[in-house]
């Protein structure tokens, strides 16, 4: 294959430092629990004062962005830097002042350069500040569908009094932190890769994250309320693990009710101490108090707490490693062992309420959800076994539950009956017909081994129950406080989605010549949805990776990728596609 020339040239190695970044991000995405993000990288290079190489570059540039895209950049960019207050700061220092104002003007022209890539690529970037490579300025542009952002428990505000910035999500976090290790990479000479690994930059953003609700609530940790929660999390107190919670707050605890105030506060670096007063607190009663530098107390969050204010949060220790830390009822990140990741979404009513509609046919939605909805706030976890044969299926298993006349249960009585072992059977109706119910079962070759026995008991049950013919749901509630409900069906999708992804794979296959990069993005999205495809469609998607091989090796690639050919899914129907 002929040798590339860089026609937009800012640096010998700035296409393999972009793909470089690409790569990094989307393992710390991944890592996160975000799947399919297909981030999109571009390096925008603008010339020095001076310099005699092209006035703006960008990498790839043979991509959907050209220079032409910024005709205007230098006029809106500082229209961008002389409306804001930034512009109106003076400083004392002369060198300082200097500083801070190019600094200004680098944020306008990166907000510049967001407007230009929003616009034309329909996507959410993000645009670092630039760093000087050879005669260019180069700034790195990172752009994510919308639903990466949107998706994410996020906090509400931008900045700590509305002018220093904060981390709003993991996501945030993961995407400001590759950005920021890029512009240390870049300093290095002959800059070809990011130097961060995708561990580093997703604990990172989580201790981003965390110090930002730390700021949020009115304190300043000095970056170790992250470490020190990750140690309490994994020490035990007379061979139990740590269970409890602890408030974020300022001390001054103008939204919580301090039952006790310790004398002598407890630093979070004091750890076998801290963990000895986590067993004073629980998840529904007091917690301990702590301002992200010291337990100081122990309290509760008042009842009229105004959560716009987003000044109190929960720090909840699972034990085992694990903690989590929330805001209301949002679930910011869920950390084990150091490792963090968005939390397993809660329930949600429309997902019940598809699978139900799904293998039910007329479910009582609204009792269904009131039953999901309290057994999910089990402490020590629980089944809810929904069957459109509960009642035959309650005398079947007789000998290994409680059976109950048939029964409308509150949230209440689900509460109640939860606290015993065993699941709660229930017709899609609502109504109740056993409890404490030891579910049985052949075992399959879709169990967990990572996962407890109530999970692998209920994977059991529902493979006997579908040979039995009996429609079942079962919403698993595990001690830790993972919701996982079962049987795992992939959401519908529109047919309309899944025919335009194996359109743009058509339309990047027959580029000539050929765009190896523009291919295989295509071709990961299709694959990340290959149980929808048709026959017809697999087939398709097959030939034309053979094709895009031939073209490629023709065209000079001396090495050659085998990727395994996609394969019609049997699980696959059409009640898995919306018109």
């Amino acid at each position: 294959m002929a040798r590339k020339t860089i026609e937009q040239f800012m640096w010998a190695y700035q296409h393999i430092f972009r793909r470089s970044v690409n790569w990094a991000l989307s393992q710390s995405l991944n890592l996160i629990g975000v799947d399919a993000a297909e981030p999109e990288v571009f390096l925008i290079g603008t010339l020095v004062d001076g310099g005699t190489r092209h006035p703006l570059c960008i990498e790839p540039e043979d991509g959907p962005i050209v220079p032409a895209d910024f005709g205007q950049l230098d006029e809106r960019a500082l229209t961008l830097y002389r409306e804001s207050p930034d512009s109106r700061m003076a400083f004392g220092d002369s060198r300082h002042h200097a500083l801070k104002h190019r600094e200004f003007l680098d944020r306008a022209y990166g907000a510049a350069i967001k407007e230009v890539l929003d616009v034309k690529l329909a996507l959410d970037f993000t645009v670092s500040l630039p760093t000087r490579v050879e005669e260019h300025r180069v700034f790195t542009a990172v752009g994510l569908p919308h639903w990466v952002f949107d998706g994410a428990p996020q906090l509400t505000h931008e900045a700590e009094d509305n002018y220093r910035p904060i981390t709003r999500s993991l996501v945030h976090g993961v995407v400001a932190e590759a950005l920021r290790q890029c512009s240390l990479s870049l300093y290095l000479p002959d800059p070809s890769a990011i130097h961060a690994a995708p561990l580093d930059i997703s604990k990172a953003a989580a201790k981003a994250l965390t110090e930002s609700a730390a700021r949020l609530a009115g304190t300043v940790t000095g970056g170790q309320l992250f470490e020190g929660l990750n140690r309490l999390a994994t020490t035990p107190y007379e061979r139990r693990v740590g269970v409890g919670s602890l408030l974020l707050t300022a001390q001054t605890v103008q939204h919580v009710d301090c039952s006790l105030r310790f004398r002598k506060p407890v630093h979070v670096n004091e750890t076998r101490a801290l963990r000895k007063l986590l067993e004073t607190s629980s998840r529904n009663g007091e917690s301990l108090l702590t301002d992200g530098e010291v337990a100081f107390g122990l309290g509760r969050r008042k009842a009229n707490y105004p959560e716009s204010s987003q000044s109190v949060f929960q720090l909840v220790v699972a034990g085992n490693g694990a903690w989590e830390l929330l805001h209301g009822e949002a679930r910011l990140t869920a950390v084990e062992f150091g490792e963090p990741r968005l939390p397993v979404q809660q329930l949600r009513p429309e997902r019940l309420n598809d699978m139900c509609s799904r293998l039910f046919e007329a479910p009582d939605s609204h009792a269904l959800w009131g039953l999901a909805r309290a057994a999910s706030e089990a402490e020590h976890g629980t089944m809810l076994v929904i069957s459109d044969s509960a009642a035959d299926e309650a005398t079947r298993l007789g000998s290994q539950a409680f059976l109950v006349e048939p029964t409308q249960l509150s949230a209440a009585g689900i509460r109640q009956v939860t606290a015993i072992d065993g699941g709660v059977l229930v017709d899609p109706s609502g109504t109740c017909y056993a409890i404490g119910v030891i579910l049985d079962g052949m075992a399959t070759t879709r169990g967990d081994r990572s996962r407890g026995s109530r999970y692998n008991s209920a994977v059991r049950y529902l493979a006997s129950a579908k040979a039995r013919g009996a429609h079942t749901v079962i919403l698993l509630v595990s001690e830790d406080g993972m919701i996982n409900l079962l049987p795992e069906m992939p959401p519908r999708i529109s047919r309309s989605e899944r025919d335009a992804l194996v359109l743009d794979l058509r339309e990047a296959a027959a580029l000539e010549p050929v765009n190896a990069e523009r291919f295989y993005n295509a071709y990961r999205r299709v694959e990340a949805k290959a149980f929808y495809l048709s026959q017809e469609q697999v087939d398709e998607v097959n030939w034309l990776m053979t094709d895009h091989w031939k073209r490629r090796m023709a065209a000079g690639g001396g090495i050659r990728l085998h990727e395994n050919p996609l394969r019609v899914d049997p699980e696959m129907n059409e009640e898995y596609l919306l018109e």
